[in-house]
């Protein structure tokens, strides 16, 4: 039976400063320049020149995203994006390629990368790769440690602080869906909480309404944030009574869709 892949050392949850972002390609005046313009974009830089310095980089932990190239002199770009999400999958790893097609860019994705970014190009559009993809990291992050929230017996205060902390995600700048319907009710008088079933059925109304947000109603957008097939995600979208419509149909003319 083969050995399993090693796992990286932990990674600093909230980490203070700029985002930290793993560079690998062989080719080292690009490499430099890319890294240079990114720590100017407000990134953090480790570089590597070939795909077992990058992989043994990685080990090291602490990594919000990876930026490789497609070609290198050991391990290619395919193959990184493989073994790094293997080991830890919520670091997105975004493939640079120069000498495919489309068809390559795909296969990487295939093997586990987020993103792709075609040269030649330019800092700025990498930048803009990176970013996002690091955002849909935290995104779900977020997301994981407030559905662990809800799916624990709530203590008396338990439910409050759920509220309160999908509270302050909307206060950071993703709309806090507005309370409507029994199930989203506080505890009652006696101090007794929601019943557990009702608690959690509220947090994925808001956690799928919120991701339909962030995504204009683009239903495979919000699956691949969910981190969930689109089958599925169209099964929970009935079964809490969501209507992804409403959602692209607000974005469209620029409102929100939340009574």
């Amino acid at each position: 039976m083969p050995n399993p892949l090693p796992s990286p050392a932990p990674l600093r949850e909230d980490a203070p400063g700029r985002p930290r972002v793993l560079v690998i390609d062989d080719e080292f005046s690009l490499r430099h320049a890319l890294a240079r313009g990114l720590r100017r974009a407000g990134y953090e830089t480790v570089e590597a020149a070939t795909g077992r310095e990058g992989v043994d980089a990685f080990l090291g932990g602490g990594f919000d995203a990876v930026l490789t190239d497609v070609r290198l002199p050991d391990l290619s770009g395919l193959d990184i994006a493989a073994i790094l999400t293997e080991m830890d999958a919520s670091v997105p790893v975004v493939v640079m390629t120069g000498y495919g097609t489309l068809e390559t860019a795909l296969e990487a994705m295939r093997r586990g990368a987020r993103d792709y970014v075609q040269k030649p190009f330019v800092v700025e559009d990498v930048a803009r790769v990176l970013e996002r993809a690091i955002a849909e990291r935290r995104l779900a992050r977020e997301n994981r440690r407030l559905r662990a929230l809800v799916e624990r017996r709530l203590a008396p205060e338990g439910y409050a602080a759920v509220e309160a902390q999908l509270a302050r995600l909307g206060e950071a700048g993703r709309p806090a869906p507005a309370a409507a319907g029994p199930a989203e009710k506080p505890a009652d008088p006696a101090g007794t909480p929601a019943p557990l079933e009702e608690a959690r059925r509220a947090f994925e109304v808001r956690y799928v309404e919120d991701l339909l947000v962030r995504t204009a109603g683009n239903v495979a957008a919000a699956a691949r944030l969910a981190g969930i097939s689109r089958p599925n995600f169209h099964k929970k979208l009935r079964t809490l009574g969501v209507d992804a419509a409403r959602f692209k149909e607000a974005a469209r003319r620029g409102r929100s869709a939340h009574p």
